[in-house]
């Protein structure tokens, strides 16, 4: 693979077979000569307009335009300025002036949404469609395109290919909207080096012996490209390797379908997919067989979700395992993954060749077992954050560090396990708690479907508040409150114990899908 290239470049390196399938959209195939060729036009699209070399905005779902689109930036020597679909309006605007972003590539559905706003920033528009390249669905796609009357991605096919730029792949590729490691909103920077060398590591690490087959092996895409995960994992590094599954939308039956259709044997997700696809009937119907490897990150996967998917693997005839990584948007997502069959419970594994981990308590470094400051050293670190000072970013022994805010501990075998981030842990009778352990167990409880551990107080002195989703019809009296209360301190400490319950609807998410730990902790 090459390292020092635009993300285009390696990606045309690592596929020399030009005919076998690249990517697999609802009975729409492209070989990687497709793929190369829409890319190359929409290289051509960018250029002949002089958008080239800019922030090109991409607000789409998992679709091909947004890969096309992705690597179309990495060959024009452009930025890949990556939104998420479901930000309003104002947010919107706001990220398109920060970026001067020119012309964004807009799902459809969202165009009467933000027309005007878009039209007073002058931001050209190309509307994208997840009907155009599924045949049964193509009348809905003209029915749209009658109705939008604007300048859609199939007029850009029209387009004379680009010459593609070459780059030591130092420069600036993709924007990725994070909460960053202090947790206030930051746009993270990722050059074409830090992706091909994310790349690089996961495949030598999980495949340190090319286990797999560009042919055979498949990845699901459920997780979006806008996220760093999606990006860097289900993204790039599959198109450096195998097929790409798209999947638009995450919806658990349509995943477990997509699955046995398209013999995927990768499969990568938040735990709160893996939990959602458990509740799918046909799962159980051998549709698991051919997995190969299960990855899950972006959360804390309880012990309950492992355990029931692990049984539904095995039970399909696999080998596979569910296995955690820990990453960040500014390592370009994963820096630790566990192997299967090697792995240790609530440990996010090792780190990936070329990566290093330490622990830090203020300026001593901990002993093995000793929770303190995760700090990642990777060659796929960000390039900075967008408009602002790197302040995280600390040299040791002659390497770069990024401090990343979360906490946690390595054991004598250098298995990572994190416990928390730094500012959501909780300090109760001298003694640290972390909200995240006690949702994880919680979470195990049969009755709870999702929960958030927030910081309460009462005559100045914190306490812990749980916020509860419980199963529909499950009503919460004093016996579901002890038998919470009893599993807590039996696994953890007493004072991690919840002191207050508050039943909830649906637990509040982040616009990333995260839990919004901030609102909670916030609401009185």
């Amino acid at each position: 693979m090459l390292l020092e290239s635009n993300i285009f470049e390696s990606m045309l390196q690592s596929n020399p077979n030009l005919d076998i399938t690249k990517i697999e959209y609802y009975g729409t195939k492209f070989s990687v000569r497709e793929t190369i060729d829409n890319v190359l036009r929409v290289g051509g699209f960018l250029t002949e307009n002089g958008f080239n070399g800019g922030s090109i905005g991409v607000m789409l779902p998992n679709i091909p335009e947004a890969l096309f689109t992705l690597y179309a930036c990495g060959a024009t020597g452009s930025v890949c300025n990556l939104i998420n679909p479901r930000l309003p309006t104002l947010h919107l605007k706001k990220i398109l002036l920060a970026t001067e972003t020119k012309v964004l590539f807009l799902y459809d559905a969202l165009y009467s949404k933000h027309y005007e706003m878009l039209k007073e920033i002058g931001v050209r528009v190309v509307l994208c469609s997840p009907f155009y390249y599924r045949k049964l669905l193509k009348p809905l796609y003209l029915l749209n395109a009658i109705k939008n009357k604007g300048l859609y991605f199939e007029d850009l096919l029209k387009y004379k290919k680009c010459t593609p730029v070459h780059n030591d792949g130092r420069e600036a590729v993709a924007y990725i909207h994070s909460g960053g490691t202090t947790g206030e909103p930051k746009t993270v920077v990722l050059s074409s080096y830090a992706l091909n060398n994310l790349a690089r590591s996961i495949l030598t690490t999980v495949h340190p012996n090319k286990t797999y087959d560009a042919e055979r092996d498949a990845m699901l895409m459920m997780l979006p490209i806008f996220h760093g995960f999606g990006l860097g994992v289900c993204a790039h590094t599959i198109a450096c390797s195998c097929r790409i599954i798209l999947e638009p939308r995450f919806l658990p039956k349509e995943s477990v379908k997509l699955i046995k259709k398209h013999k995927v044997t990768h499969l990568a997700g938040v735990p709160a997919m893996y939990r959602k696809m458990l509740g799918v009937k046909a799962l159980r119907d051998g549709r698991l067989k051919g997995i190969v490897n299960a990855f899950c990150g972006g959360d804390s996967l309880s012990g309950l979700i492992k355990e029931q998917f692990d049984s539904a693997l095995k039970e399909a005839g696999s080998d596979a395992e569910i296995v955690e990584g820990y990453g960040l948007s500014e390592t370009a997502s994963v820096v630790t993954v566990g192997i299967k069959g090697k792995t240790k419970p609530n440990s996010q594994g090792q780190a990936l060749r070329g990566n290093e981990i330490r622990i830090y308590d203020g300026e001593k470094e901990c002993s093995p077992m000793e929770i303190g400051e995760i700090y990642v050293s990777t060659p796929s670190l960000m390039n900075g954050y967008l408009n602002e000072d790197i302040k995280n970013v600390v040299s040791i022994d002659g390497k770069d560090f990024l401090k990343t805010g979360d906490l946690g501990y390595l054991d004598a075998e250098g298995y990572l396990f994190y416990k928390e981030r730094r500012k959501r842990s909780i300090k109760i009778g001298a003694i640290n708690i972390f909200p995240q352990e006690i949702e994880r167990v919680a979470r195990e409880i049969d009755e709870v479907v999702e929960c958030c551990a927030a910081r309460a107080y009462k005559n100045g002195k914190p306490y812990v508040r749980l916020h509860l989703q419980l199963e529909e019809g499950v009503q919460f009296n004093s016996s579901l409150e002890s038998k919470i209360k009893r599993k807590i301190e039996r696994e953890i400490v007493r004072y991690a114990v919840p002191r207050q319950f508050v039943l909830e609807k649906e637990i509040a998410r982040t616009q990333m899908g995260k839990i919004d730990f901030n609102y909670y902790e916030n609401k009185k």
